[in-house]
């Protein structure tokens, strides 16, 4: 099959990381860490799995990072190469193992694509997964499957950048028949969004302040909207993103490159601005809730800076390393700060990757489709990088990648 696979033997990561200084151009491709190529398909590692023929596979901020070679070596340990990328999908199931009860095939479904304790056969789970928070699995590196976190970054399984990879059955969410691929596959980001709102709590007629308007942000504005009665406030770069904000019911939207942000900011969360003596201006008041949904110093810096004393910020943007964040706000304001990986049911509450079903099959789901801007064939990913990563000139919020068979 064809597939788009990521290969982090050392020889390939330095020839890849001298190339990619030279150009961008030269991260994919022959001798590369990422390039296409003709795989086997996976097979089944056992009678509770199913083969899934893709239909789209997103492109996540995190693949980016990874093709780039921007992703943290620390995470390394949590993957086996070489893998097929592709964590955001949907697909349709073209064969079942022997044991599988949940579905059949032809249904249409999305894999929850974290493998944690069930999807590698341990029992008893974990501490973490048997509380309902399998996202912090202890077993990531256990079981009948090879060391990997997500499917996407797991040797042997196949991702959503391919044309079949396969999942274990209790992954599984049907997808009900009125909502359309281009939403479905929204379903797995929005859960990662769903999952802190729902997990930490936004109370009734709160103030929250999203900072990035890119899709993780642009979502977590949607679930917001959906699930909360708060006010919420969205930071954003580029004037289409500006347009997608308004259309998903921001209160308020501040574009970054437009006048004094810091001063709007301050406005509307009624707080005030003060000079030190040196350096950026720090603030009083603020927001009670921030999610950052950008990877950055300055979003993080922007985050401390602007959520009030005693509040919270959720870190959705993939952080991986801070040069220049000063942390006084942390301690100054006694600030509590969350990082958010993937859909936990914490103590028994609702399933973040149910919630995140429910909202596209609703009427949240015709208010999302429209953020995913482009669908490209797989074997012209690099076009498809090329728009998610210059998403300005093309107006891309997200960009997918379409299986042959489902074109």
């Amino acid at each position: 099959m064809k597939a788009v696979i990521f290969d982090g033997a050392i020889p390939r990561y330095l020839a890849t990381r001298a190339a990619g200084a030279v150009s961008p151009r030269w991260l994919t491709g022959a001798c590369r860490c990422t390039q296409l190529a003709d795989v086997a398909a996976p097979s089944l590692p056992n009678p509770h799995w199913v083969r899934i023929a893709t239909r789209l596979g997103g492109i996540c901020g995190s693949d980016l990072n990874l093709v780039s070679l921007n992703v943290s070596p620390s995470a390394s340990p949590f993957s086996s190469f070489p893998f097929v990328i592709g964590h955001e999908n949907v697909g349709s199931v073209v064969e079942v193992g022997a044991g599988v009860t949940r579905v059949a095939v032809g249904d249409r479904v999305v894999a929850n694509p974290l493998l944690a304790c069930a999807a590698r056969g341990i029992d008893p789970p974990c501490r973490h997964c048997a509380g309902g928070h399998p996202s912090r699995c202890e077993h990531f590196t256990d079981g009948d499957i090879a060391a990997g976190m997500l499917l996407g970054t797991t040797r042997g399984l196949g991702g959503s950048w391919g044309e079949h990879f396969v999942a274990h059955e209790s992954q599984l969410h049907r997808v009900p028949a009125h909502v359309s691929d281009r939403s479905a596959v929204l379903v797995e980001p929005l859960a990662c969004v769903v999952s802190p709102i729902l997990e930490h709590g936004v109370p009734d007629e709160s103030s929250v302040l999203v900072i990035g308007a890119g899709s993780m942000g642009l979502l977590a504005l949607a679930a917001l909207k959906a699930l909360t009665r708060a006010h919420v406030t969205i930071l954003a770069k580029h004037t289409f993103q500006c347009e997608h904000a308004a259309r998903l019911g921001a209160e308020h939207i501040v574009p970054v490159r437009e006048g004094d942000y810091f001063a709007a900011l301050s406005r509307i969360s009624g707080g005030r601005l003060m000079q030190p003596i040196l350096g950026a201006r720090i603030h009083v008041g603020g927001f009670d809730t921030t999610l950052v949904c950008v990877g950055t110093d300055t979003a993080v810096a922007d985050a401390l800076r602007f959520t009030r004393a005693g509040g919270t910020i959720i870190l959705l943007g993939n952080v991986a390393r801070l040069s220049k964040v000063d942390w006084t706000p942390l301690w100054q304001k006694e600030l509590r700060v969350f990082g958010s990986l993937c859909y936990n049911a914490p103590h028994g509450g609702a399933d973040a990757f149910e919630a995140a079903m429910s909202l596209v099959a609703g009427p949240a789901g015709a208010v999302v489709e429209p953020l995913v801007t482009h669908v490209i064939p797989v074997d012209r990913f690099r076009q498809g990088l090329a728009i998610a990563q210059g998403r300005a000139e093309r107006g891309a919020v997200k960009v997918a990648l379409a299986s042959p068979s489902s074109l």
